[in-house]
């Protein structure tokens, strides 16, 4: 079995690695996972949920040596990223698992409940030399300035997405280590779907991930 294991959330994002093997066909269910002499490749959908199953059921077959997970992000604006560019991550946390109390929110560590990690800050494996932001995963995404504001404010995350967070505590349980890349799709804050650029954020992952393979 090769060693890395490529994950992401869309069939489009996979996409982006230059070794995806396009119309060749799954080799496995239930989730869409292919092979290729230099990796295997899982679509796992999006949201924590998924993207942590799907992981757990693929590193579950065994012979991974690592992940790389890629796909689109949001940038909060104050981290001075820009939509139509990629980034390494160089961790990620969850942003809506925890707890409201009174007005306070409580990350999960802070619960009590056991079979929890200890922190809500998961580090990532960055290729030599590169430099990384911080990631929060959320399962709804940011739509409102307010709820941007509260999630900068607590976290000090400079990009949002769905999968990250989930990739890491399972890679964290599997003793597997995560790299992440991700291309800018969007700002977080009041939802825009005619702001997002979709085509130029995969474009520039692409370019990134291409990069690292040649380097």
């Amino acid at each position: 079995m090769a060693s890395r294991l490529v994950v992401a959330a869309t069939r489009n994002e996979l996409a982006c690695h230059p070794h995806f093997p396009g119309g060749a066909p799954r080799v496995a269910v239930p989730w869409a996972l292919w092979r290729t002499p230099h990796a295997y490749f899982l679509e796992c959908g999006p949201g924590p949920a998924l993207a942590g199953a799907a992981l757990a059921w693929a590193l579950s077959q065994g012979g991974f040596a690592s992940v790389l997970g890629i796909g689109i992000a949001g940038a909060f604006p104050e981290s001075g990223l820009s939509v139509g560019e990629a980034v390494w991550l160089a961790w990620d946390s969850f942003a809506d698992l925890g707890a409201e109390n009174g007005g306070e929110w409580l990350d999960f560590p802070d619960l009590g409940l056991s079979g929890l990690p200890l922190e809500n800050r998961f580090r990532l494996e960055l290729p030599e030399g590169a430099s990384g932001v911080g990631g929060t995963t959320a399962s709804a995404v940011t739509g409102t300035a307010e709820t941007a504001h509260q999630r900068r404010s607590r976290i000090r995350a400079d990009v949002e997405t769905m999968e990250g967070a989930a990739w890491a505590l399972v890679c964290q349980r599997f003793g597997i280590p995560l790299s992440q890349a991700r291309g800018i799709s969007n700002l977080v804050g009041p939802r825009n779907r005619e702001s997002w650029k979709i085509p130029e954020a995969l474009c520039a992952l692409g370019r990134l991930v291409s990069d690292r393979l040649m380097s």
